[in-house]
């Protein structure tokens, strides 16, 4: 295997703190090191999930990836961008506290505010809110930015049920993982022992050019078959079918399989690696 530790992280974007007992639609990871493939672990915070990746990473001085079930970035031309620069932005607005509350909807609004006069761009949120400019239901989408990112339409026009970054709330969507996901990874990344070695893929490694270090990437648990994984709660299988599809593929071709620039024109490759992202070993021989 290239990489001494492969984690693969299923997101929650809940606002409140999850029972003891594992259940699904919270955070859930797989690993697997040089010496050791893991069981799927569960976590009722987003803030306990952050401390157990801390602690796997500071025991592995060697180079690891941390692969999220989240997008990294927004579709280019939004202002939003990716990556380092994507969370940082949403971090002067989202507030998220230890026990998961946070202000995702509000953050989202504000968001929408800065980036169109029309309604949307983000949409979605619980019968019981009410924003000035996030609205319930999707809003006709009339902004002068494509709605889906290259990858998003990549997988859509092959016939794969994506969903895309605008939307907060209803079954299967993304966007408040997003929002929470960066938000937590802009922390993670800046952790003293940490901030030195954490890189974003595609937008700080040049594809598979840099790949030292803690690769923080985007994969899509849903391209793994899970079906033959013996576990009741499908987040759980889907973490671990995503991990062992990681370390196969790298002990079986090289690293590019996974993190090479997917076969895309030169503009759409310079949109993907600077603004929106990309994932995981679509496009390429990996998938």
């Amino acid at each position: 295997m290239h990489f001494d530790l492969v984690v693969v992280v299923d997101w929650s974007a809940a606002a409140s703190k999850g029972p003891k007992k594992p259940t699904a639609d919270r955070c859930w990871i797989a690993w697997q090191n040089q010496s050791h493939s893991s069981e799927a672990e569960y976590f009722p915070t987003r803030s306990a999930c952050m401390k157990r990746l801390h602690a796997l990473v500071s025991d592995c001085p060697g180079s690891a990836i941390l692969a999220f079930d989240f997008p990294f970035g927004y579709p280019y031309g939004s202002g939003l961008k990716g990556g380092r620069a994507a969370a940082k932005l949403i971090q002067q607005h989202l507030i998220s506290n230890e026990d998961d509350t946070n202000n995702r909807f509000l953050a989202a609004n504000v968001l929408n505010k800065q980036i169109s006069a029309s309604p949307g761009p983000f949409w979605g949120h619980p019968a019981s809110m009410e924003f000035e400019q996030l609205t319930r239901k999707k809003p006709t989408f009339q902004h002068p930015f494509p709605e889906w990112r290259v990858s998003e339409k990549y997988l859509k026009d092959r016939g794969y049920p994506i969903m895309n970054v605008w939307q907060l709330y209803g079954q299967g969507s993304v966007g408040s993982q997003t929002l929470t996901g960066l938000h937590e990874l802009i922390r993670f990344a800046e952790l003293t022992d940490i901030a030195q070695r954490a890189r974003f893929w595609p937008f700080e490694t040049q594809w598979d050019l840099k790949l030292d270090g803690i690769i923080l990437a985007e994969t899509w648990p849903s391209l793994s078959d899970h079906n033959a994984i013996d576990h009741p709660i499908k987040d759980a299988r889907q973490v671990l079918a995503c991990r062992n599809w990681i370390t196969k593929t790298l002990k079986e071709k090289t690293p590019s399989a996974l993190f090479g620039a997917p076969d895309l024109s030169q503009t759409d490759l310079l949109r993907c690696e600077k603004e929106e992202g990309w994932i995981m070993g679509v496009g390429s021989e990996g998938l």
